[in-house]
């Protein structure tokens, strides 16, 4: 039977003897070194406005029209503890869900007013938060003290009398997204809702009674056409 010959200087691989690997990925930088010049970036961020320009993507992938990053992990793993420290979550429950947007933001400043900036409690440099509408369920608030949080999830929520109705807003500490995700899951499990859509003016009263008799009576129904202010 004849033998295939290999080349001299070739192992049965058919790699070149001697010839050097691939170089494999590049070492992480480790940013815990430089721990206190990071989280003074995350607060001119997240209090300021002013995005780090110094802050490299350890990887980019580009497929299509999507482009992914892969995040540092000591990095993230820095941003995640400063997150924890000056972050709130506020869930919004029961029929507090369907507020308008701009009168969930109004609630918090609201707060902030009475909480915040018109109290003794804080000092007098205190500022404004910002705010992060996360869905109809929840929103997150970075407040620009960690005193300004340990209140705020201490307190545990609040109940806002709006029109002689009251809305049931929770506090807790920082959520991640999946977090976010999963208490939307649990939300619309306790939920089943039925839509009606491009119902005639005219027919506007007698809604809620066919509704009635189509899947029995409803607990609550609300047209999401219009607002509480």
């Amino acid at each position: 039977m004849e033998q295939t010959r290999m080349e001299e200087g070739e192992d049965a691989g058919g790699n070149r003897a001697g010839a050097r690997p691939p170089p494999g990925p590049p070492e992480q930088t480790d940013f815990w070194e430089d721990e206190d010049r990071i989280r003074s970036l995350m607060s001119m961020c997240y209090d300021d406005g002013v995005y780090p320009t110094d802050l490299d993507h350890e990887e980019m992938q580009i497929q299509g029209r999507e482009v992914s990053f892969k995040l540092n992990t000591s990095l993230d793993e820095i941003k995640v503890k400063w997150l924890k420290e000056r972050m709130v979550s506020v869930i919004f429950k029961e029929n507090a869900r369907f507020l308008a947007q701009k009168v969930k933001d109004d609630i918090i400043r609201a707060l902030e007013d009475r909480w915040v900036l018109g109290s003794e409690r804080f000092t007098a440099e205190a500022r404004r938060g910002r705010i992060k509408i996360e869905g109809p369920y929840a929103l997150s608030y970075v407040a620009k003290s960690r005193e300004v949080v340990a209140f705020m999830i201490s307190e545990g929520g609040v109940d806002i009398p709006l029109r002689n109705v009251e809305y049931k807003v929770q506090f807790k500490p920082w959520m991640t997204k999946a977090e976010f995700k999963d208490l939307r899951r649990q939300e619309d499990k306790r939920t089943f809702w039925v839509l009606a859509i491009q119902v005639p003016l005219d027919v506007y009263a007698q809604i809620q009674k066919a509704m009635a008799r189509l899947r029995g009576p409803p607990s609550g129904c609300r047209s999401f056409e219009t607002s509480v202010s």
